[in-house]
């Protein structure tokens, strides 16, 4: 018995070594942080200012690097490629509502991806499905370019789709995994800066060659391609979760998931599905109001890339500001400011105006699915992150693939400027959910 509580101490001494030394290899120890994480949990979704200020994790950017330079080329190239698609249709002498049910069929695509794509993460891993899927972009684009028939572009569109679903979904749920509660505001934050950088350039490149030729696809081809080098060659792939090693412990059909996220958060699914017609609205349609409205090509390009220059700078910002505060409380009053913003793009939308309204209008809307993704991700178990990022793309998704084709009505029957109303309505459907969403947290 003594020899035995001799050898229990020993060992639990040699424990204590262990932890130590691997406490210093690794920083904060990953109980501080779970206790931190608690803190702030505790405090709840509308607390004021957290007493604790957030844990500095340089080692969190250095383990996403690759993944962070491969989505730039990813969305630079994405970023062309979006705008390219309504201006060669426009030339083509299509109606404003063929384009937009062609850009809706990205978003169909996107859904069907996503019964496919949570299986693929869980199967292969993050960096794999990133690949894989890429290379398809790559083919697709392609493919894209050389066609001209309006039924064929809306496959392709659709399988544009499918395999952005798999890359976007791997990307989020990546970021979602690797990052703490308390810095992933930040970390999100730097995620979508890039993305609205890599946009912006993206945009830019619409002179290389014109939208009617060949020589856009090719480029955003290529750089769809560059988008595989730093993710394959560059260490910090994925680490499964603990609780991602126990299948039992997932949800195995998108209805437990789903009634997961319900149970969490009553913003996600209405915020995501909103935040799809307002995003969706502004790259598929946007260009085509500009066309309309009498915007050369190089006009065009530079209008959409100092839009998005706008939501890039706000990004950040945003991210530590919701660190600090209540993210459906921001969620809310921003959804406001824009649909003020779209009222008064109703009725002044020319000149200088239109120029200062459309960038103040994306600087503060295009914050709003990075608020509504880190509320949710706040509020859910771990283990769920993946399955919930697909869900996400899943909501943004229905409304990205709904949003193009109702704009497209709004702007038939109001003509060009009916874009504006249908962006106005959709941030107050918007402001709605968020004030309906607190009004639960308050009664509970």
């Amino acid at each position: 018995m003594t020899e035995a509580r001799g050898d229990e101490s020993a060992a639990v001494q040699h424990d204590a070594r262990h932890h130590a030394q691997q406490s210093v290899q690794d920083g904060p120890s990953a109980h501080e942080g779970a206790a931190r994480a608690a803190t702030a949990s505790a405090q709840g979704p509308l607390a004021q200012p957290f007493a604790a200020k957030p844990v500095q994790t340089p080692s969190e950017y250095r383990t996403l690097a690759g993944l962070l330079l491969g989505a730039a080329f990813l969305i630079l190239g994405n970023g062309l490629f979006q705008t390219l698609i309504p201006l060669r249709l426009v030339r083509h002498g299509e109606s404003t509502l063929v384009v937009g049910f062609i850009q809706s069929c990205y978003y169909l695509g996107f859904l069907l991806g996503a019964f496919t794509a949570r299986r693929l993460i869980d199967r292969f891993g993050q960096h794999r499905v990133f690949i894989a899927f890429a290379a398809l972009a790559t083919i697709l684009t392609q493919a894209f370019g050389a066609f001209e028939l309006a039924a064929t572009l809306g496959l392709i569109r659709l399988a544009t789709g499918f395999a952005f679903m798999g890359l976007f979904s791997s990307i989020e749920s990546w970021i979602q995994g690797t990052a703490s509660n308390a810095n992933r505001g930040r970390i999100f934050g730097t995620y979508t800066t890039i993305n609205y950088f890599s946009l912006c350039t993206g945009q830019l490149l619409l002179n290389v060659g014109g939208p009617a030729g060949t020589t856009g696809f090719g480029l955003a081809s290529a750089l769809f391609a560059a988008a595989i080098i730093p993710v394959a060659l560059l260490s910090g792939w994925p680490r499964m979760a603990t609780g991602d090693a126990n299948p039992s412990a997932r949800p195995h059909s998108w209805i437990e998931v789903l009634r997961a996220l319900t149970g969490a958060t009553s913003l996600a699914v209405p915020g995501c599905i909103i935040a799809g017609f307002l995003y969706s609205g502004f790259y598929s349609l946007m260009p085509v109001f500009l066309v309309r409205s009498g915007f050369a090509t190089a006009n065009l390009s530079l209008f959409m890339g100092v839009c998005l220059l706008g939501a890039l700078f706000t990004q950040r910002p945003m991210g530590r500001l919701s660190d600090r505060y209540a993210r459906r409380v921001l969620v809310y009053r921003i959804a406001l400011l824009s649909a003020a913003l779209s009222a008064a793009l109703l009725i002044f939308h020319e000149g200088a105006f239109l120029w200062l309204g459309a960038i103040a209008y994306v600087a503060v809307t295009f914050t709003q699915y990075g608020l509504v993704a880190g509320d949710t991700n706040d509020r859910i178990d771990p283990p769920l992150r993946v399955a919930i990022a697909s869900l996400l793309l899943v909501l943004f998704s229905v409304g990205g693939m709904t949003g193009p084709a109702i704009a497209s009505v709004f702007m038939t029957v109001l003509g060009p400027k009916g874009i504006f109303a249908y962006n106005g309505l959709s941030c107050l459907a918007l402001a709605w959910a968020a004030r309906r969403s607190r009004e639960r947290i308050t009664a509970c």
